[in-house]
């Protein structure tokens, strides 16, 4: 921690504004302008992590790209001599939105008016391809200049532009839990409207004095909420508002994005009408292609959505309900992340992922399909350590009570791939430790299966296809050899991607509330089994080991 009078960067440094896990942040003076800024410093630690590296400036480069009056401002960024990143920013004189609401100075008027300024950022941001991931109270800065108010929308530290090639796969999952959409909770693409729903979340905290489903809620109720149960009522806590506000809050917090406000603007007028006691304009969902109900909105990154874009064909899903999560990691304060599946809506169709006109691939040759440690660990963004790779299948499945559910639990398990013809497996974990307090752990584990045919290959995915459906949603547990006690896996939904691979989400209980992601590909001849655990997008992270793997074999 610097003390005032330091120098770092140049800046000198007048007082500390915060610090946690990531870094610290300082009030400074420009050297060279006669104004004092925001000085955020990365720790040493997260400086040296390459892929880290890489992502912040890509990020940094994404905040500073936006200008609008109530956007904080991004104004330079580096590294120290000793290879510390930082980044300068508009300081802001005043309060948050969150200390104000403590203090007891938030009127529904002012809740109203600090909304409207927020939708104002937001629509812009979205208007520039950038969502902005932790919309909450605490990042609406407020600011007097001559006895007028100024609302600024802050920290842009996880926001992500939608043509960022991280999210061409899967929607990333960063988020603010008491504030998170259900897409954003659910590692599902995810588009501007994950913002809105935070921005309800906030509104509703501004207006009641409490988050959405309770401060003192444990985080993975708190995910079970948000997936599972209906938006909240204002007027429950706050008797004397009209219903309209329930009515505003319904819709901002509404599970499908189709079925909320299309544009921060159009919640902000709709507080607005509320508060004047005018009649609330009914959110008409977009146009759609298909005349089944769309749970999530497929990617952003191919769909070009904005806030007046008509709403685009559904992804292919499966029927069923929104889930519920038993239980989760002990995740950092409430700025933690989350991995859950929801149950999708339309049923795919059983398509071969297989090409049988192309030569089988030599089951010889399977350890040369394997991911280098080096690619593994761009696609989990840390840098993460090999194991021997094995040719023999695991057998940790004797260990599951209930061993019908060891497909969608773990790669390459002998139980799993018992009869199904299977010839040849090479297969490596990796793992490596987290950043957060406590560290989430980070793992992954990739298994690739030959078969003496694509047909049998195809056959295999086929099978699994129906037991990962019968275990979706479901808890069962398994006996970790030389540690005491049964670990609970949670399961969330079972769906497919485009291409046919399996894919499922998993909370494992007693084993440091571990977030994975599972998928299951199948290439000509070759079944590609991966895992994920992440604090990050883990079922995005395990579609993309699958599909890295599948890149290396031909037809």
């Amino acid at each position: 921690m610097l003390s005032a009078g330091s120098v770092i960067a140049g800046y000198r440094v007048e007082g500390v504004l915060g610090a946690g896990g990531m870094g610290s942040v300082y009030l400074v003076a420009n050297p060279v302008l006669p104004r004092r800024e925001a000085l955020k410093v990365l720790s040493a630690e997260l400086s040296r992590d390459n892929d880290f590296r890489a992502r912040f400036m890509r990020e940094a480069d994404v905040a500073a790209s936006l200008v609008h009056p109530n956007i904080v401002e991004i104004y330079s960024r580096g590294e120290t001599d000793d290879g510390q990143l930082w980044i300068t920013m508009q300081y802001v004189e005043g309060t948050d939105a969150d200390d104000a609401l403590r203090a007891g100075a938030i009127s529904p008027a002012r809740a109203v008016f600090i909304v409207a300024e927020v939708a104002k950022a937001l629509d812009y941001a979205h208007q520039q391809n950038v969502i902005h991931r932790d919309v909450k109270p605490a990042n609406f800065l407020l600011s007097s200049e001559g006895g007028v108010e100024r609302v600024l929308l802050g920290d842009f530290g996880i926001a992500r532009a939608l043509d960022d090639v991280g999210l061409t796969v899967t929607g990333s999952v960063l988020a603010t839990v008491p504030y998170a959409a259900p897409e954003v909770l659910s590692g599902m693409p995810i588009d501007g409207r994950a913002d809105l729903y935070s921005l309800g979340c906030s509104l509703f905290r501004l207006l009641t004095g409490r988050t959405p489903f309770g401060d003192d809620v444990p985080v993975p109720a708190m995910m079970m909420a948000h997936l599972q149960q209906p938006p909240p009522r204002v007027t429950q806590y706050v008797p004397q508002l009209s219903q309209a506000w329930d009515q505003v809050i319904a819709t901002a917090m509404a599970k499908d994005p189709v079925h909320r406000f299309q544009s921060a603007g159009d919640l902000a007028a709709a507080a607005a009408a509320a508060l004047e006691g005018r009649a609330i304009p009914v959110v008409m969902p977009p146009p759609s292609t298909n005349a089944a109900p769309t749970v999530m909105p497929t990617p952003p990154t191919q769909l070009g959505w904005s806030p007046s874009a008509t709403q685009p064909k559904p992804v292919r899903r499966r029927r069923g309900r929104w889930i519920a999560a038993g239980a989760a990691a002990a995740l950092v304060a409430v700025g933690t992340t989350a991995t859950l599946a929801m149950q999708p809506d339309s049923s795919p169709t059983a398509t071969s992922t297989t090409t049988t006109s192309a030569p089988p691939v030599p089951v010889s040759d399977l350890e040369s399909l394997m991911l280098t440690t080096e690619q593994v660990s761009v696609i989990m963004g840390v840098g993460m350590n090999p194991e021997q790779v094995s040719t023999n299948m695991g057998g940790d499945a004797q260990y599951m009570p209930d061993k019908e559910c060891a497909g969608p639990w773990a790669p390459g398990q002998r139980l799993v791939y018992a009869g199904s013809g299977w010839v040849s497996v090479a297969q490596q974990p990796l793992s490596a430790p987290g950043t957060g307090q406590p560290p989430l752990p980070y793992q992954a584990f990739q298994a690739i299966v030959g078969f003496p045919s694509a047909d049998l290959a195809d056959r295999f995915r086929a099978s699994q296809m129906g037991t990962w459906e019968r275990c979706a949603n479901r808890t069962v547990q398994y006996e970790s050899p030389g540690s005491p006690g049964l670990v609970s896996i949670i399961f969330g939904a079972f769906s497919t991607t485009d291409d046919g691979t399996l894919t499922m989400t998993q909370i494992l209980e007693g084993a440091q509330g571990w977030l994975c992601g599972r998928a299951l590909g199948v290439r000509n001849n070759v079944a590609i089994d991966t895992l994920a655990c992440s604090p990050d997008d883990a079922v995005g992270q395990a579609v993309r080991l699958v599909n890295e793997i599948a890149a290396k074999i031909s037809g």
